[in-house]
C-alpha cells in the first residue's frame, strides 16, 4: 500500500476520498493521524472545544467495514470533520459555551451534523467560537500565533487551516463562515439563506443565521455543502429546492460568465480597508478577466446602508431569541455578548422595521444586478489578520472585524463565498469573495474553483 507524499493531516478531502475509495488509506488510519495531530498542536491552537475521540474512532471503524464491503456512501466517507459549538452534537453541551452556566447536554444531533454523518463522514468534535481575549484558552492563527483567526467560527477556521480536520462546519449571521476563512487563509461559503438546515443550531439571528462548510479547497466545500443542504420539515425557514451536484459545476474556465464589481461600494470601505488588500483583490479580479470572465461595474446603493440594517435585525434577534437569560448574560457573559444584548436593548421595533425595509431594497437591487451578471466580486475582508495586542479594546476589534464586506449578503439571503487569493507583504492570507444568486451555488463554486485552479494558493500551508 503505498503511503500519500504529503502527511496525512494535509490531504484534501479530495485527495483523501481518492484514496479511501481506492483502498490505499483507511478512515481508522487517517482518524488516528488527525487525532495525533490534534494532540500535537492544539494546545497552542487551542480550535476544539469538545473532543470526540472515541465517537470518532468508532465512526471510522464503521466507515471502513462498511467501505471494505462495498458500501462506498461517497466522497465524505471516512473522512474526519469538525462543527462550530453553536451545533448539537449528541453527548455534548448543546449551547453556546459560556461562563454563567453549565450547559446541558444534547440529545441529537443538528441535522447538518446528521447529514454528515448520513453522508460517511466521521464526527472529530466541536470547535471554539470567540474573537475576544477574556473568551480563553482563544484559537491562534496558524500562519503567526500572535494573531487572531477572526469571528465567530474562530475555531474551524484554525483547525482547517492547520490540518486539525479535513473540513468543519460554521455559521454565518455577518461573515462568521467567510471572516476567518478569509484570515486563516482557507474557503468558506456561506449559502443561501434556507438552503441548509438550521435546527440544532443555536440561534443568533432567526433570519440570518447559516450554516455553510469551511475547507481547504474548493472542490471540498462543494462535497459537503451537497451533504448538508436539502429541505428540512422540521426548520420553519428551511426551502424545499432541488439539490444539485455541485461538484459537477467546476471548470477550469470563466467563459460566458459575467463578474459584477460594485466599486462604487468598494470605494465607500476605502478608509476602513487595507490599501495592500484592495490592491491584491483587484489583481485576482483581473486573474478572473484572464479566464474568460467580462469584469463590469455595478451599482448597489443599498449596500451602503446595508450593514448597519443587519445589525439591528441581528441585535433585536439575539435579544429576543435570548429573553429568558438576558439579566443573567448581562452580568457574566464576554464583552462581545453582553454587547449584542445591549445594543438589542437600545434598538426599538420601529428601527427593527426600518432594517427590513432596507432588506427589501437591498434585496431587489441585487436582483436587477443579477439579470445582468452572473457573480459580484469584492473583497473578502478589510485587513490582514491582526495581532492579539492590536484587538484588546472592543471597538477596535471591531474596526478588524468591521462586516461592511460581509453582512449585506446575509440580509440578502446570497450565497458568497471567500476563496484565499493572495498573500500579504507579512505573509498573512488575503481572500476574495464571490457572491451568486439566490441557490446558485453551483455558479459560485465553479466560479471559485477556476480561480483557485488558476492561482493555486492552496498549494501554501501554514508553518505550524
Amino acid at each position: 500500500m503505498a503511503a500519500p507524499e504529503k502527511p496525512l493531516h494535509h490531504l484534501t478531502i479530495h485527495e483523501a476520498q481518492g484514496l479511501i475509495r481506492r483502498r490505499a488509506l483507511s478512515p481508522v488510519e487517517l482518524t488516528t493521524a488527525l487525532l495525533k495531530r490534534i494532540e500535537a498542536v492544539d494546545s497552542r491552537l487551542h480550535a476544539y472545544l469538545d473532543l470526540a475521540a472515541e465517537r470518532a474512532l468508532a465512526e471510522a471503524r464503521a466507515a471502513e467495514g462498511e467501505i471494505l464491503k462495498g458500501n462506498y456512501r461517497g466522497p465524505l466517507h471516512g473522512i474526519p470533520v469538525a462543527v462550530k459549538d453553536q451545533l448539537d452534537l449528541k453527548g455534548l453541551p448543546a449551547r453556546i459555551r459560556r461562563r454563567d452556566s453549565k450547559a446541558a447536554q444534547a440529545t441529537e444531533d443538528a441535522t447538518a451534523v446528521r447529514k454528515l454523518g448520513e453522508a460517511g463522514a466521521v464526527m472529530l468534535g466541536k470547535l471554539m467560537m470567540s474573537s475576544l481575549p477574556e473568551e480563553l484558552p482563544q484559537p491562534r492563527n496558524p500562519w503567526d500565533l500572535s494573531r487572531i483567526t477572526g469571528g465567530s467560527s474562530t475555531g474551524s477556521g484554525a483547525a482547517v487551516a492547520a490540518g486539525l480536520c479535513l473540513g468543519a462546519l460554521g455559521e454565518d449571521t455577518a461573515g462568521s463562515i467567510r471572516n476567518p476563512a478569509s484570515l486563516c487563509g482557507i474557503v468558506g461559503l456561506k449559502p443561501t439563506y434556507g438552503r441548509v438546515s438550521r435546527r440544532g443550531l443555536a440561534p443568533l439571528g432567526w433570519s440570518l443565521d447559516t450554516c455553510g462548510p469551511m475547507t481547504w479547497v474548493v472542490e471540498d466545500a462543494a462535497y459537503m455543502l451537497r451533504a448538508i443542504a436539502g429541505y428540512d420539515p422540521k426548520d420553519p425557514t428551511s426551502i424545499d429546492m432541488p439539490v444539485p451536484d455541485y461538484s459537477a459545476a467546476l471548470k477550469e474556465n470563466l467563459k460566458g460568465i459575467v463578474v459584477g464589481v460594485p466599486r462604487s461600494h468598494i470605494e465607500e470601505c476605502r478608509s476602513r480597508t487595507d490599501p495592500e488588500v484592495l490592491a491584491l483583490v483587484d489583481k485576482a479580479i483581473e486573474e478572473m478577466a484572464a479566464l474568460g470572465a467580462r469584469v463590469e461595474e455595478v451599482a448597489i446603493p443599498a449596500l451602503k446602508v446595508a450593514t448597519i440594517a443587519n445589525a439591528v435585525i441581528y441585535y433585536n434577534e439575539h435579544f429576543a431569541a435570548h429573553r429568558s437569560e438576558n439579566r443573567t448574560l448581562l452580568k457574566n457573559a464576554g464583552t462581545a455578548r453582553r454587547a449584542r444584548i445591549y445594543l438589542g436593548l437600545l434598538t426599538n421595533s420601529s428601527d427593527y422595521i426600518q432594517a427590513q425595509r432596507i432588506r427589501t431594497r437591498l434585496r431587489e437591487e441585487c436582483a436587477q444586478v443579477f439579470r445582468k451578471v452572473n457573480i459580484l466580486a469584492l473583497p473578502g475582508q478589510p485587513a490582514p489578520a491582526p495581532t492579539f495586542e492590536e484587538t484588546g479594546a472592543l471597538d477596535t476589534l471591531f474596526k478588524h472585524l468591521a462586516p461592511d464586506f460581509l453582512a449585506p449578503f446575509n440580509l440578502a439571503g446570497l450565497p458568497a463565498m471567500n476563496v484565499p487569493c493572495a498573500f500579504t507583504r507579512s505573509n498573512l492570507p488575503v481572500a476574495l469573495q464571490l457572491v451568486g444568486k439566490p441557490f446558485d451555488e453551483a455558479t459560485v463554486l465553479g466560479a471559485a474553483y477556476a480561480y483557485q485552479q488558476r492561482a493555486r494558493w492552496y498549494e501554501k500551508r501554514p508553518p505550524i
